[in-house]
């Protein structure tokens, strides 16, 4: 079912460049999209039109089926989540306030206010005694996980993301990437999510969308997006140079073979093993260190669920693309 929907929009900020052009775009409710370009191609753009920050200048802009005129601007903003890179928490409050804040100028109680702070505090990875915190107490990666749980606190269908983590550090912004996956497959939101980064957009998006010069050069999945460009642009951009990102960050469950036998299991249980949450270039580099074919794959449960090689990463790769291959 849809969630956003553009319709031929257009957006100037003067009457000479257009920032946004001709723009169409359906977003479905549940998907993850993330939004890539380079810079000034109209990303942080499409999200203030999604929330009413800004207006289109030509086309109509449909929320939850509703035309965003018909929207209260208000009401709109309530309810989509909002995180940016700045993150903005307010220095006077304590984390529970920060997080709460939004409940509280719907007039919720304090006692729901704090129950449901203690709920998102947790879900963002951190434990209750943050809540007590002020901003300036937190670290940088700390500041944008209670940027997301504020984000949450009104249980918005929409979330949208500009760069949220953009400014911290690589081994902060990794976790943050898997807290935030780890949200989104507990909560089913929809996220639209706008990154510099190819390889972040790669691994979060379950859509990606490649803007230039105010339109959508093409939508689809990673796969797609690497391995079946549509025009020069996007395989510059994400041609065969951005393999190493697409191996990087794709589990190497994705493109794994399964094992279902009793006899395949105990073969493959004699391999050196890695866990299906794995990337795919762990199991290629663990290949090249033991000299060997394949290897095994196992769950969170230390159970052989499949087996992995060269051969499969090419099968794997073909089914991603087409789930007709045979």
């Amino acid at each position: 079912m849809e969630i956003i929907r553009f319709e031929e929009v257009e957006k100037y900020y003067d009457t000479d460049k257009p920032v946004i052009r001709n723009l169409n775009l359906t977003i479905k409710q549940g998907e993850f999209v993330t939004l890539i370009g380079p810079s000034g191609c109209g990303k942080t753009t499409l999200l203030k039109l999604i929330n009413g920050l800004i207006k289109a200048d030509k086309g109509k802009i449909y929320v939850q089926n509703k035309e965003i005129n018909q929207w209260d601007p208000i009401e709109l903003r309530r309810n989509i989540g909002y995180v940016i890179q700045q993150i903005g928490l307010f220095p006077h409050l304590t984390v529970a306030d920060n997080i709460s804040y939004v409940l509280d100028i719907k007039n919720e109680n304090k006692d729901s206010r704090l129950k449901k702070a203690e709920e998102l505090i947790s879900l963002v990875g951190l434990d209750e005694s943050y809540l007590h915190r002020y901003p300036r107490e937190l670290s940088g990666g700390q500041k944008q996980r209670i940027g997301v749980a504020r984000a949450l606190a009104a249980d918005p269908e929409i979330i949208l993301m500009d760069e949220p983590f953009g400014a911290v550090d690589e081994i902060s912004r990794k976790t943050l990437q898997d807290e935030l996956l780890r949200i989104f497959s507990e909560l089913n939101k929809t996220i639209v999510f706008v990154t510099h980064d190819i390889e972040e957009a790669i691994k979060l998006g379950t859509k990606v969308i490649l803007m230039n010069k105010g339109h959508i050069e093409q939508a689809g999945t990673k796969e797609e997006m690497i391995f079946e460009p549509r025009n020069s642009f996007v395989k510059d951009f994400f041609g065969t140079k951005n393999f190493m990102a697409y191996l990087n960050v794709v589990n190497i469950k994705k493109v794994c073979s399964m094992v279902y036998s009793k006899e395949e299991i105990e073969d493959v249980s004699k391999l050196p093993a890695l866990n299906e949450s794995a990337a795919i270039m762990e199991g290629i580099k663990c290949l090249f260190d033991y000299g060997l074919d394949s290897i095994a794959i196992k769950d969170d449960k230390n159970r052989i669920v499949g087996k992995f090689s060269l051969k499969n990463l090419k099968q794997g790769i073909e089914t991603q693309r087409n789930p007709d291959f045979r």
